[in-house]
């Protein structure tokens, strides 16, 4: 594939794969023990966990350059370019733990520890790069997608415009169809969860209220799915052509909380990764469901995909602790209505949480 219009690091999958098979391999076992025992790895801190103590204030910091690129994003991208090997190369050239190809690093490459020089081994510099760098691809698609170019997920297309280059995105029109630049860009939404830090709340008064959220949908004869039209909600992009597409869950979502007055903002990208987004914005979060809350579920938790998780309303708090939720997706005719129950909400507890 023709990467020499952007990033160029990513010649194939199989590059990566040859050079970090074996220690993976080793590192897996002994990445659960350290996990278990606490040692070496990061739980908590600023949105993010599971990084590497010696890189975390790296990352944090790449992760606040823009909104889009979010620390968990910096940080699954490391694990699937290098999995966290600063002396990593590939066949195809690329060097570091960011895997950078030495042209492209010489026209972006930054100082990200102050020595004064910009290394491409130097973990800290290709961090603080590679957050610069995705950035500078995430608003560059934003400006096409504002000229009508083509449309999608903002971190999606950057991702991929770092897989294959801002060029093969803008001739597919959204991510290429290269099997290695689509496998590239689920596998870091999925391992988001992974560095997604979901260990404290902000906000959470405490247990839910009973209660049904004010104002209320309105519903179709059946009682079960939402009547959009009579709400004055249509089929479009919520937040223009850069964010929600018609009919999936974050697009419900965003449109029921504007209807009651808390609106959302519109790049808070997939449904299960709205807590990260959420967080970093400084919204208010928690644990325990609330009337109008944003109840976001991790991936493969209650039905959702396993790549992108999904969010929900919460609509209703039942006495005994259930709740009622109003969703949305592209297999569902319109919005409906969905009941968990307590046990449920139990079970599921470290997975699911709610945005005030």
């Amino acid at each position: 594939m023709d990467t020499s219009d952007g990033h160029g690091a990513h010649a194939a999958v199989v590059a990566i794969v040859s050079v970090l098979a074996v220690p993976v391999l080793i590192l897996m076992p002994l990445l659960m023990v350290s996990l278990l025992m606490g040692g070496g790895m990061t739980q908590t801190g600023d949105s993010v966990s599971n990084v590497p103590d010696q890189y975390l204030a790296d990352v944090r910091k790449a992760g606040s350059v823009c909104q889009t690129v979010t620390a968990p994003v910096i940080a699954a991208q490391i694990e699937t370019e290098s999995n966290w090997n600063p002396g990593a190369g590939s066949p195809a050239g690329a060097r570091g733990i960011a895997q950078f190809m030495p042209a492209t690093w010489a026209s972006v490459g930054k100082d990200g520890d102050g020595d004064g020089k910009a290394d491409i081994l130097n973990a800290h510099d290709a961090i603080w790069t590679q957050g610069n760098y995705m950035c500078g691809l995430a608003a560059q698609i934003d400006g096409m997608k504002a000229k009508g170019l083509f449309s999608g997920d903002t971190l999606q297309l950057a991702l991929a415009a770092y897989n294959a280059g801002i060029g093969a995105v803008q001739r597919a029109k959204g991510i290429p169809a290269f099997q290695e630049t689509q496998a590239y860009v689920q596998k870091i939404l999925a391992l988001m969860a992974k560095y997604t830090d979901t260990s404290g709340a902000t906000g959470d008064a405490g247990g839910a209220t009973a209660g049904q959220l004010k104002p209320a949908l309105s519903m179709k004869a059946d009682g079960r799915h939402v009547n959009i039209a009579s709400m004055g909600i249509t089929d479009t992009y919520y937040g223009g052509p850069s964010g929600y597409p018609p009919r999936q869950c974050t697009w419900w979502v965003a449109n029921r909380r504007a209807s009651i007055g808390r609106p959302v903002d519109a790049h808070m990208g997939n449904g299960g990764f709205w807590i990260s987004r959420a967080r970093a914005l400084g919204y208010s979060t928690g644990r325990s469901p609330k009337l109008g809350a944003a109840m976001s579920i991790a991936p493969g938790v209650f039905g959702s995909s396993g790549i992108y998780g999904h969010v929900a309303l919460v609509e209703q708090i039942n006495a005994d602790g259930g709740i009622v939720v109003s969703e949305s997706g592209s297999s569902m005719s319109a919005p409906q209505l969905r009941t968990f129950t307590a046990q449920q909400l139990q079970a599921a507890s470290s997975s699911v949480w709610f945005i005030y």
